[in-house]
């Protein structure tokens, strides 16, 4: 930010017809909350509201695939596949790594944020999904004095860098063009 007010305003300036949308299902498939993608001078405000979740920090992230199959066979919205990933980064510098999703004790969340990673559109060209985790994700912020079980060096495993240890997946949504 630069201290002189423009990404505030630019927020505020957001366009009515969003870049693109998302309905987010829980594994009764029932429809939970909405995210609306925004593209506004080479960024992008991302708007989540959702309800019916356990209260405190979840991983919300978008995902590789715009499929959500809640009774998929590798266990709920497994086959929206990985964090959306197109520069290989590790995580949390995944393109699609997304700030925690804090849950109040009513069940609700509603977050604002904005990047530069990806746009509506990109998301929704690459046919992508966004996924709500049933934990925290842990950004692999691991300390040094931690040892992993995979290796013989402190800090994050292979899993942790993959995906922030989240838990399972409780919530998902197509990508898709409003």
């Amino acid at each position: 930010m630069s201290g002189d007010g423009q990404d505030v305003e630019a927020l505020s300036e957001t366009p009515e017809r969003p870049s693109a949308i998302a309905q987010l299902i829980n594994t009764d498939k029932d429809v939970i909350g909405e995210v609306t993608f925004h593209d506004v001078d080479g960024k992008t405000k991302v708007d989540i509201e959702v309800a019916g979740l356990k209260p405190g920090f979840h991983g919300f992230h978008i995902h590789t695939v715009g499929i959500c199959e809640a009774d998929a066979k590798e266990g709920p919205f497994t086959t929206a596949e990985g964090h959306y990933n197109p520069t290989h980064a590790d995580h949390p510098n995944h393109v699609g790594d997304l700030p925690p999703l804090f849950v109040t004790t009513d069940g609700n969340a509603k977050l604002t944020v904005q990047t530069d990673r990806f746009s509506g559109q990109e998301l929704v060209e690459a046919a992508t999904g966004i996924i709500i985790h049933e934990k925290a994700d842990n950004l692999s912020n691991i300390p040094d004095r931690y040892q992993s079980t995979e290796k013989d060096t402190p800090g994050p495993d292979k899993e942790t860098l993959k995906a922030g240890d989240g838990g399972a997946r409780v919530a998902c949504g197509v990508i898709i063009a409003p």
